[in-house]
């Protein structure tokens, strides 16, 4: 209330005719007109009577009070106040509405010989004002003015002009405002009468404490508040600025009130709230309220000129109604239809970048930044900051998909569709690569794949030393080769990672998985020298030393590293040996005759080379200057060794003979052993040298065996390579297809098969029976089994008064008490709901010798034990949660001829989602849909307070500990004053966390997603189902069940309506997330609604869309 003007009326039927006709009426807008006292009370102050007025005051319904059975004319002539007030503080009195009214029989007749030309007058601080009362009578007598009751001014009866008298008042002030009277000096007051000066604080136009503040323009007679900016409207307009016309007969700031049975206002006096004062309704002028305007006025009072141009039609309750092409108050512009410029009709962008998308649009009215907006064709809309400048904040792929730009002025519409396509920058899958390795140098492949969108526009290669708290060090390349680190610590380790990036803003990835690579030893600086060769058979040995032969010029080595060369021109490695340090020398086997070869030695350090020797080079036809000739050594090792298991003992081992034989071979050695065991070598022969494979048998079945093999000549040869095989198993064994043991395992599958299936039949039909006895016993008896909150069996029986559970195997039995209902005191009328098992009825019902209206809930006979299960969980349920205004309360129970009945609260509105789709005045009335450009006749914030209620109502049950579990519109219902009540109990559950263990139907579109895949309901599981209700509509319009069971477990969420704010959005997001403690409690939701409805602000917009249509859901497939 501190932040607007409260909405209260005071409403008199000017044209009654008798005192007992007469009545004052004041009515309340708030939600909250149940906290407030309303009062009607008379001023005695002023008009000062010897006896006090007689008349009552009452208050039929919580948000107005009436006063009437007024006695006499004296009774009803004077000044009213309507008082509404909250608690009793001495500021208790939030807002009081003042009511004149003079002495008259009704109609045309008045016994007062003054009329006020204007009830109120309200005027700016500073300015000059008239005040004129109308002479009625043809006396020639001086006039009497009074301010407050007081003595004022006197105007002499030869000032009176065109019977009319009139009192000036310069540069007036809020001291200046107050009642003013005027009579013919003498008479008695009441034969004169009184109007009302009201002063705003302000100067024209102005608002605020300081008075430095613009007033909205408020258009058709609206008064801009000068505390707060607020446009008071007059009866018959609402809007921000008094912009939009209510229907006739209809008045309030939400249009939201209507004359009843008087037509169209016709007779009626309305006074509001200060600054704006009393006037008739709109269309209608006169001192009893009872003329039509005149041609060409409408408004409040007829006081307004319609001057309609271009072909617009004067209403006298509207205005002028413009023709196609014109706009404006008087039809006085021109409207050309708005178009877009220059919008590109595919674009791309990173994922969380920040876009900023231009969207100019040119036009008659000129397109403001409000009217331009960007929306997503199947959810978000963002709403312009500058005139043709948008920015999507955080880019998701939720934004990615078909998006239009929309300008929408009083001429028109158009619209540019476009494709925003979203790209993930790249990441690499894996770790750099380390591809050499020096002492200051690592050379280093950056990536192998990466996922994600390219293409890839540069590389960076983030490093740091791993023992120090050096900062990242980066090189960027704009190739994919690999990237060598210059000037680096040598025995150093570093964390290495990369970042990719693709072109365009945010086109940054994240960064890669980190390697870890460290930097070789330094590097030797000493070159060593080959000294001398020598040669034995197909083997070399190469001899070195160091220069001056002294091991302390060495510095830092580890080691020697020899490489054996081919013959030029390829000059290819072919053998690497290592030595220790201390080891000058090494050697080469199995060399081929007649090559030349080419040694050179480094000093080795870890991984760090030195100077390489000066290369030494073998002669073609000697091998270290040596000639290379037969010698007394053996064959060259066989080639190409193979060895095949053959059986579960026996393995063929083959090769081919040696390249060189040496001479003559005359048999070949195969040696063998398990591979691991430190056994004694076992080996076989050929018989001649001739052959080239042989089986070695006496194996053990499913061991690893390694061979090798050698030649013999005069002198045994080289040995071959190890080569490997394993022996078969002893139940590798295969069947063929029609093979016996197939056939026998077939004929006893079938066997086991047919007699499991006759004892199954036989268990079906006797499980078949036993149920239909069961069935013809529960006909009789109406005591039933259900499982409990805590999980135990329990028996319910009916008694007076109380329910009984008696839980097995305790013997002990808990029972709960429920208000006794008796059946004489129901009375049956209409059938309000109706499902498959049971039935709702409207009762008016009789407790404690109080008549009211009930909703009574009863079973049908051929109900289930699983309905009279949950029917009475129910009742249980409502015994246990005691009252609450925001859930549906329990009135009593009764119980008559075997059958329960429970009686509820009366809902007049009925459920929540019939209210709502009631509410599409699209539907109901098109005409007025598109003339107000609205969808539906409830306001926002009614939308926002059913959240409130729903809210509230979730949080009373969490804080009892109650899962509801089906919360959704259908089961909210909406009583007096369109307070929402949480109803349909019958699947709660009075435990903190509920595990659904049955097979049925369910709401996936209501559904939490820990209920989805695992069946578990908490009160986090109720927090979904509120916030997809948030927006008031279909959840996941345009979406089957059976598509949201398999998205929702994969992370996809509702899309933002377009017709919700963003506030409200993320409230809903908050929900919404996965793990259920990171959800905000309902405590929480219940203070973050209630502050956006103390806002006042339009957290949902019920403009109407182009194209708009109400979402067609098919009810079969509405759960899965």
């Amino acid at each position: 209330f501190h932040c607007a003007v409260t909405d209260l009326t005071m409403i008199s039927n000017a044209v009654a005719s008798t005192p007992q006709r007469f009545s004052i009426s004041c009515l309340i807008g708030e939600r909250d007109a149940a906290e407030l006292d309303l009062d009607i009370k008379k001023d005695n102050s002023i008009l000062i009577l010897p006896s006090p007025s007689q008349y009552s005051v009452k208050r039929p319904k919580t948000k107005e009070v009436v006063a009437n059975e007024f006695v006499g004319i004296v009774d009803q002539t004077g000044i009213f106040y309507c008082h509404a007030s909250k608690g009793t503080s001495p500021t208790r009195n939030l807002v009081t509405v003042t009511l004149i009214n003079n002495y008259s029989k009704g109609k045309e007749e008045a016994l007062s010989l003054f009329v006020p030309v204007h009830l109120t007058v309200t005027t700016n601080k500073g300015d000059t004002v008239h005040l004129a009362m109308q002479v009625l009578s043809s006396q020639r007598r001086d006039v009497t003015w009074k301010y407050n009751g007081n003595y004022f001014y006197m105007t002499h009866w030869g000032d009176v002009s065109n019977s009319t008298t009139v009192v000036t008042l310069e540069n007036v002030a809020r001291a200046n405002e107050g009642i003013y009277s005027a009579c013919f000096v003498g008479d008695s007051p009441i034969n004169g009468a009184w109007m009302r000066l009201i002063v705003r604080d302000c100067g024209s136009k102005k608002w605020g404490a300081d008075c430095d503040k613009d007033c909205p323009e408020c258009l058709n007679g609206g008064v801009c508040h000068d505390s707060n900016g607020d446009c008071i409207c007059p009866p018959g307009f609402m809007g921000m600025r008094c912009e939009t016309a209510c229907r006739e007969g209809m008045f309030g700031r939400n249009c939201q009130e209507w004359c009843r049975s008087e037509l169209d206002c016709v007779g009626l006096r309305f006074c509001l709230a200060d600054p704006y004062g009393c006037s008739c309704a709109s269309g209608w002028f006169g001192h009893h309220c009872n003329r039509s305007c005149h041609r060409d006025m409408y408004g409040a009072d007829c006081s307004l000129s319609c001057r309609c141009k271009n072909g617009g039609v004067c209403n006298r309750f509207s205005g002028c109604q413009c023709p196609t092409g014109w706009r404006g108050q008087h039809c006085e512009k021109s409207d050309r239809a708005p178009q877009i410029l220059d919008m590109a009709s595919s674009l791309e962008w990173n994922l969380d970048s920040s876009p900023e998308i231009l969207c100019s649009a040119t036009g008659n009215p000129l397109p403001s930044h409000t009217s331009i907006e960007l929306r997503k064709l199947d959810s978000s809309v963002l709403k312009v900051e500058s005139t043709a400048q948008f920015e999507i904040p955080r880019l998701s792929f939720e934004h990615a998909g078909l998006w239009e730009c929309r300008v929408s002025t009083n001429g028109g519409q158009d619209s540019r569709k476009f494709n925003l396509t979203v790209k993930e920058p790249p990441c690499p899958n894996t770790p750099p690569k380390l591809l050499e390795k020096r002492s200051k140098q690592l050379v280093v492949m950056p990536v192998d794949s990466y996922r994600g969108d390219g293409p890839i526009d540069s590389t960076k290669l983030l490093y740091k030393p791993m023992e120090t708290g050096d900062s990242w060090s980066s090189i960027i390349v704009y190739s994919r080769e690999p990237i060598t680190l210059m000037n680096l610590k040598p025995s150093t380790r570093y964390h290495v990672r990369v970042q990719l990036t693709r072109p365009g803003e945010g086109g940054e990835g994240t960064l890669g998985p980190e390697a870890i690579m460290e930097t070789d030893c330094p590097e030797p600086t000493v070159r060593p020298e080959i000294d001398f060769s020598s040669l034995e058979g197909r083997n070399a040995t190469v001899r070195w030393l160091l220069p001056g032969n002294d091991g302390g010029a060495v510095g830092a080595a580890s080691g020697f590293l020899v490489q054996l060369f081919g013959p030029s021109p390829s000059g290819e490695k072919l053998r690497e040996e290592t030595t220790l340090l201390n080891v000058l020398s090494t050697k080469f086997y199995n060399l081929q005759y007649h090559q030349d070869y080419t040694v050179v030695v480094r000093l080795l350090n870890c991984g760090s080379l030195g100077p390489a020797s000066k290369p030494y080079h073998f002669h073609k036809t000697f091998l270290l200057s040596f000639p290379l000739s037969p010698s007394p050594s053996g064959p060259s090792s066989p080639r190409n060794v193979q060895a095949l298991p053959l059986s579960v003992s026996a393995v063929q081992v083959k090769w081919q003979p040696p390249e060189d034989p040496n001479g003559g071979i005359v048999k070949y050695i195969i040696e063998y052993q398990p591979v691991g065991q430190g056994s004694l070598h076992p080996w076989v022969d050929t018989d001649d040298g001739n052959k080239t494979a042989k089986d070695v048998t006496a194996l053990n079945g499913s061991t690893l065996y390694q061979f090798r093999v050698r030649a013999f000549s005069k002198v045994p040869g080289e040995w071959s390579k190890l080569v490997h095989a394993r022996t078969q198993g002893d139940g590798e064994l295969d069947y063929g297809v029609g093979g016996r043991p197939g056939s026998e395992g077939y004929q006893l599958v079938v066997a086991v098969v047919g007699s499991v299936t006759v004892t199954c039949v036989t268990i079906l039909l006797a499980l078949l029976a036993l149920f239909c006895i069961r069935k013809t016993l529960l006909k009789h008896r109406r005591n039933f089994t259900y499982q409990s909150g805590s999980g135990e069996e329990t028996i319910l029986q009916f008694n007076s008064g109380t329910l009984t559970l008696t839980r097995r195997p305790k013997p002990a039995a808990e029972s709960l008490t429920y208000p006794i209902l008796e059946w004489d005191d129901i009375k049956f009328e209409d059938v309000i709901g109706e499902g498959n098992f049971g039935q709702v009825i409207k009762a008016m019902i009789k407790k404690d010798g109080v008549k009211m209206s009930a909703a009574i809930k009863m079973l049908k006979e051929f109900a289930s034990e699983n309905d009279h299960r949950d029917f009475a969980g129910e009742l249980e349920v409502l015994c246990k949660l005691g009252q609450h205004p925001n859930i549906i309360n329990l009135i009593g129970a009764c119980e008559n001829r075997g059958y329960l009945y429970i009686a509820i609260e009366y809902a007049p509105y009925g459920n929540l989602l019939d209210f709502l789709r009631k509410s599409r005045v699209l539907e109901t009335d098109p005409a007025f849909a598109k003339e107000h450009g609205t969808a539906s006749t409830l306001t926002s914030q009614q939308l926002l307070q059913f959240a409130v209620d729903v809210a509230t109502g979730m949080h009373y049950l969490s804080d009892k500990q109650f899962i509801h579990r089906d919360l959704a519109a259908r089961n909210v219902l909406v009583g007096d004053n369109l307070v929402a009540k949480i109803a349909d109990f019958g699947l709660s559950r009075g435990e903190e966390v509920y595990v659904k263990k049955t097979m049925g139907r369910l709401p996936v579109r209501w559904m939490a997603i820990e209920s989805l895949n695992y069946s578990v309901y908490t009160t986090k599981s109720d927090l979904i189902r509120l916030s997809v209700c948030l927006p008031g509509g279909t959840p996941y319009c345009g979406m089957t069940c059976a598509e949201l069971y398999e998205k929702l477990p994969q992370g996809y969420r509702m899309e933002q309506p377009r017709n919700c704010d963003d506030e409200v959005y993320e409230l809903m997001r908050q929900c919404w997330r996965d793990r259920p403690y990171e959800r905000p409690p309902f405590s929480q939701i219940s203070v973050q609604l209630n502050r956006m409805q103390e806002a006042r602000k339009a957290y949902v917009n019920m403009a109407l869309f182009e194209n708009f249509t109400y979402a067609g859901i098919d009810a079969t497939a509405e759960e899965a």
